[in-house]
């Protein structure tokens, strides 16, 4: 079954009101400048799995399913995310992303950094609607957090000292952390106790974490066609992800020059690429960094056995094997 059916499958109860998300997010995103509606509308038509605002829906129904104040939470945990992916794209100088020009690429760099300070602008007004002080903190918190991951990764980019702890660290912050608020505030609109609050909090970063290490696994296992990038991106962009880390740690037998010289090219070659990706997609290295997404998926299954059993906990946890199922 593909990614697609899958998660249709999962989100069947929720479909409507993803839909619901989707119209209020075109229309909370619109603006008076037909050039930032034309960013916007070129951001946003880029496909996704809407996986942010189903754990924001899920994490409330499993309390009190309060959908008035979820749909802005969701609305602004998506634009949140969004503005993230068109500054990151900017840094990163990315052309593409899943197969369509970045805006970046489109509208150049400068129309680029104001979407993403818009949306992070409209935010403000979505967090109003919600009128919970706790969400305030949480968005604020948040943002906070991946602006500290975002500068981890450029100080750690095209260094191979990085250690397993610090692109962990990395990871919670850049991208766990985001999950995990979703979760967190779906729970909080849906008035669940601060220990369930908490729970469902530390639930979505071990299952962010498990999703960043299977995406960083895919950068060297998939195709193009499935992960949207072309395969070796990350290491095309100087990023040192675990599955390199561990193959430098275990099995580089004479292959650290070849990375260094990589990692500093100005333009690195495709053939260059290539030949690393070959050489870290068959070590052990692949098979580490698959266990330890094992592991954090496992921490996040334990958590949701201490809620109340109902169908929507069961697509909680359906959520943490469809995650391990990518790298397939």
């Amino acid at each position: 079954m593909s990614d697609t059916a899958t998660l249709s499958r999962l989100f069947a109860t929720i479909e409507p009101d993803l839909e619901i998300v989707d119209r209020e997010f075109q229309r909370r995103a619109s603006s008076g400048l037909d050039i930032m509606n034309a960013a916007a509308a070129h951001a946003i038509s880029s496909p996704g799995k809407r996986l942010r605002t189903a754990l924001t829906l899920l994490s409330g129904r499993l309390f009190s399913y309060n959908f008035d104040k979820l749909l802005p939470l969701s609305v602004a945990f998506e634009m949140t995310h969004l503005a993230t992916l068109v500054h990151d794209d900017i840094i990163d100088r990315a052309a593409t992303r899943r197969g369509i020009p970045t805006v970046n690429a489109r509208y150049g760099d400068q129309v680029a950094i104001l979407l993403g300070d818009y949306l992070f602008a409209k935010t403000a007004g979505l967090i109003a609607d919600v009128e919970d002080f706790r969400i305030d903190r949480l968005f604020s918190d948040t943002v906070a957090t991946v602006s500290e991951g975002a500068i981890i990764e450029l100080r750690t980019a095209r260094r191979m000292d990085v250690s397993v702890e610090h692109y962990l660290e990395r990871v919670n912050r850049k991208t766990a952390c985001l999950i995990g608020a979703c979760c967190k505030g779906g729970a909080i609109v849906g008035g669940g106790s601060d220990a369930q609050i908490a729970l469902m909090h530390d639930y979505g970063l071990n299952l962010g974490i498990a999703f960043q290490i299977i995406d960083d696994v895919l950068d060297y296992t998939g195709s193009e066609q499935s992960i949207g990038k072309p395969a070796g991106n990350d290491i095309r962009q100087g990023l040192v992800t675990l599955p390199l880390i561990y193959a430098l740690q275990n099995e580089h037998n004479g292959r650290l020059d070849q990375v260094h010289r990589l990692l500093h090219a100005e333009t690195p070659t495709d053939e260059d690429v290539a030949a690393v990706v070959r050489w870290v997609s068959g070590t052990l290295a692949i098979d580490e960094s698959l266990t330890l997404a094992r592991q954090y998926a496992s921490r996040a299954k334990a958590l949701l056995t201490e809620l109340n059993d109902s169908d929507d906990r069961q697509v909680l946890v359906e959520l943490i094997d469809f995650v391990l199922a990518r790298s397939h």
